[in-house]
């Protein structure tokens, strides 16, 4: 089922880059539903958002009729408010689909420069897996900072203090603190 998601996100993107690429308005997207293409959907959604030069504000409306399963109930399960914006969306459908915050800070601490195109490309990259792990339009400046101190504090750890504590899951430095004094 995630390679049948690659692919289809695959060819949305080629159909984008193709100089008979179909109008921009009947673009037809592939299904968002469970797996491991969450992420790659979402983000090819993105990128054909940019080049249609969608409004941020449509980006919700115009991902809609692409949700299935768990990511539809991700949608559903949103407050009124929050469903409109698209932020809030994409976490709720990644955070559905399993996908942690800490496996969101990895692929933004080990994003590479030859993983895209020219400056730019890697500068918007870096934008969005930052903003997918410290989600602010969610936490608080507090709580940004919590977690870029929590990430700090751990790396001052011995590396089996380390691998022993992240398996646990914590969410803040008051949890990590527990966790070193109990080890």
């Amino acid at each position: 089922m995630a390679k049948y998601q690659d692919t289809q996100c695959q060819d949305v993107v080629q159909d984008i880059q193709s100089p008979l690429a179909p109008a921009w308005e009947n673009l037809q997207l592939p299904e968002l539903t469970q797996g491991h293409g969450t992420e790659a959907c979402l983000s090819t959604f993105e990128r054909v958002a940019e080049a249609c030069r969608w409004p941020r504000g449509e980006w919700v409306t115009r991902l809609l009729p692409t949700l299935r399963g768990k990511a539809q109930q991700a949608y559903i399960s949103l407050d009124t408010r929050d469903s409109r914006d698209y932020g809030k969306v994409k976490a709720a459908i990644l955070q559905e689909d399993g996908i942690s915050p800490e496996m969101q800070r990895q692929h933004f601490r080990q994003f590479c420069y030859h993983d895209v195109k020219g400056p730019q490309e890697v500068y918007s990259q870096l934008q969005e897996l930052c903003h997918c792990w410290l989600k602010s339009e969610i936490h608080t400046k507090m709580q940004i900072m919590d977690l870029l101190v929590l990430e700090q504090f751990l790396t001052t750890l011995p590396e089996e203090m380390q691998n022993w504590i992240w398996k646990h899951g914590p969410e803040t430095c008051t949890e990590v603190v527990a966790l070193v004094e109990g080890f």
